[in-house]
């Protein structure tokens, strides 16, 4: 297993600072002579940009990470190395290694000229109300407090970006008025319904609700995927409509899935109980334990399954275990608000945490640093390469 020598990662950190002796400029230089020339051989007519692949290549084997024997399966273990490239940057490392070795031949005249970087930032709190006469509110450009009234209900908008209904005094009249929201690509809200529950909506999402529950039930429909936290009221249980599915609670916690382009509905449940059914198939599930309703209209019951992976994106992760690969970008596609397409197959799994609130940049580079997969970023495209 190879790896950077602390002093070295201390002398490369110290370089660019600007605060390195002539010393200690030159035991950094023997340690980059001792790269063989086959190793690193920067010929004039080379690009700056084929250098800098040239050098990243060649750092990138001293990043470590586990390998199951069996399978393609990776899972995210960083070297001390790693650490040091993230905080010093790879197009740093370059200016300074092209730059004194390369007396005589083109210098790079700037640091971001030598690996150009395309970025696209997270997804954030953003979503678009429908009231019930048809009218929009773009929430996350609108200011703080009421946005409305809705029956017997106020529509109020929080200083923490929530959305609230909050009953007035007494029982409403008249009819039901139901509102939707909608959260586009890169994009995610938080909404507390008139009897209490929260629900947060992830990407790519919808939920229909009425402004006030009435009647011996409460009811709302969901598209995409949302996680909820229900207000006991053991005499009106909660129903959540997903497609031909329903979902009935009396007071829990719970994840549910229903991507169009994913497999089957999953059903997670945190606290409480659940009963799920399509009007054939019902299935009772309890805390730790998901149903999957799949294409033939059939659930299969996952026992221990991984709560934390199904709720991670509620709390601002992503959590893989043992995630293939198209699913990875299934989710980067939605959260990033990009397009991703494949120059590259394969049976490729990965498992790790990491935060849903760093640019794709970062993202990517982590899962490239098991060297089985790498990234084009193209203003709002991905692509997998070989």
């Amino acid at each position: 297993m190879k790896h950077i020598p602390l002093h070295i990662q201390a002398l490369i950190q110290k370089c660019l600072d600007g605060t390195n002796t002539p010393e200690e400029k030159k035991l950094l230089d023997e340690w980059y002579y001792s790269f063989s020339p086959e190793e690193i051989n920067l010929l004039p007519e080379e690009t700056e940009m084929e250098i800098g692949k040239r050098i990243k290549n060649r750092l990138d084997e001293y990043v470590f990470y586990e390998k199951r024997a069996t399978s393609h399966k990776r899972r995210f273990r960083f070297a001390s190395a790693a650490a040091v490239l993230s905080m010093i940057g790879i197009a740093s490392l370059l200016y300074y290694l092209i730059t004194s070795r390369s007396e005589g031949k083109k210098m790079i005249p700037h640091i971001s000229e030598a690996i150009p970087v395309r970025d696209i930032a997270p997804g954030s709190n953003k979503a678009i109300l429908t009231f019930g006469d048809g009218s929009t509110v773009i929430l996350d450009s609108t200011s703080n407090g009421q946005l409305g009234t809705q029956g017997n209900t106020k529509v109020i908008k929080l200083d923490n970006g929530q959305l609230k209904y909050l009953n007035k005094n007494g029982a409403g009249h008249g009819a039901i008025v139901y509102n939707t929201i909608v959260t586009p690509k890169g994009g995610q809200y938080q909404v507390i319904l008139s009897d209490g529950s929260k629900i947060w909506l992830n990407a790519s999402s919808s939920l229909r609700f009425p402004a006030e529950f009435r009647g011996d039930k409460r009811e709302v429909e969901i598209a995409g995927e949302a996680y909820f936290e229900i207000a006991h009221n053991k005499t009106k249980p909660f129903l959540v409509k997903v497609k031909n599915m329903e979902v009935q609670v009396l007071g829990t916690h719970f994840d549910v899935m229903a991507y169009d382009n994913e497999n089957g509905i999953k059903t997670t449940l945190l606290e409480g109980s659940l009963q799920v059914g399509n009007g054939t198939h019902t299935a009772l599930i309890t805390p730790g334990q998901q149903a999957i309703l799949n294409e033939q209209g059939t659930f299969r019951l996952v026992s221990n399954a991984d709560v934390e992976e199904a709720v991670a994106w509620k709390n601002g992760k992503f959590i893989f275990n043992s995630a293939d690969i198209h699913s990875i970008m299934r989710q980067v596609e939605r959260w990033y608000n990009v397009d991703v397409s494949f120059e590259r197959e394969g049976d490729l799994h990965f498992s790790g945490q990491l935060s849903r609130y760093e640019n794709a940049s970062e993202l990517l580079r982590k899962l490239e640093l098991t060297n089985e997969v790498h990234f084009r970023i193209e203003k709002d495209k991905i692509t997998v390469l070989p």
